[in-house]
């Protein structure tokens, strides 16, 4: 009835899956677990503990393959017609996760979102906590009518799923999952949301958010330069096409490299501010946009 599939890179998940296991059996419904490993370097003999449990498997891929990639390969091992993807770094929210979704299954897609741990961690792990919390979390009842383009807790059906899939070109950090959700919403298909969040357990550290932050814009940059995403499509490359439209977007460019490591210092601090943040995305997609 559901396959659960966990993509991990060099990440823990014995406390997940165990969770994840003690909910879905308690729901007494056929399922699997199937955990892969994009050839990570470490937890790898932690995370073969899973084998031992019933419904479960833990698979080392011989290569790293990439977040699309690894996505598709779990969904075509997949026995079940539903599929709830689930991220490393996560944990459920609440003790009736699986069964939220179960109430749901009849849905071509649900998403459930994302949350924060209730407590700020200490430096350098802020920032992510941060933008979990500014950026990815649903605050409003009226924002539960707007699905969050999150890959990280989702459960979609098998057929949809192989008829979509994710883009394997995107091989570094970020927008794969938004080019996802958009192909499912140009067929027609409504994602309906949920209130059933996993926690993101801010494990990303400063230096590797900001290294991500920097695919991710790539990936954009990328993506419209080959018309696969429009500028409107996110508020960075919005106001980018604004500015370029003005003429400062050069002056923007100007102002990033001379405050750059200033930004990177507030960001990696105690207080990181979400603003600056912003304004790094933004100046680095002027940089990558102007490098010309």
């Amino acid at each position: 009835m559901l396959s659960i599939l966990i993509p991990v890179y060099n990440y823990n998940v014995i406390s997940l899956v165990k969770e994840l296991h003690n909910q879905v059996s308690y729901c007494s419904i056929d399922f699997e677990i199937l955990v892969l490993d994009d050839h990570s370097d470490a937890f790898v003999k932690e995370n073969e503990v899973i084998n031992e449990l019933s419904g479960c498997s833990y698979e080392i891929l011989p290569k790293n393959i990439g977040r699309s990639a690894i996505r598709n390969l779990l969904a075509s091992k997949a026995s079940f017609d539903s599929l709830l993807f689930i991220d490393a770094g996560t944990f459920p929210a609440n003790g009736g996760f699986i069964k939220n979704y179960l109430d749901t299954i009849q849905n071509e897609v649900v998403t459930g979102g994302m949350s924060a741990l209730p407590k700020a961690p200490k430096k350098p792990y802020k920032l992510r906590w941060i933008y979990t919390k500014k950026r990815e979390m649903v605050t409003d009842k009226q924002d539960l009518k707007r699905p969050i383009v999150c890959s990280s807790n989702f459960l979609i059906k098998k057929e949809l799923f192989n008829h979509v899939q994710f883009d394997e070109s995107l091989t570094k950090y970020g927008c794969e999952d938004v080019l996802f959700f958009d192909a499912i919403s140009k067929k027609g298909i409504a994602i309906k949301y949920i209130d059933n969040p996993v926690i993101h357990d801010a494990n990303d550290d400063a230096e590797t958010f900001i290294i991500k932050t920097e695919h991710a814009v790539e990936n954009l940059v990328e993506l419209i330069a080959t018309n696969r995403l429009t500028y409107d499509r996110y508020k960075v490359s919005k106001l980018y096409a604004m500015m370029h439209k003005i003429r400062i977007d050069q002056f923007v460019k100007f102002i990033f490299i001379l405050f750059r490591g200033i930004l990177k210092k507030n960001l990696k601090s105690s207080y990181p501010s979400i603003l600056c943040y912003d304004f790094y995305r933004l100046g680095y997609f002027c940089l990558i946009k102007n490098k010309k």
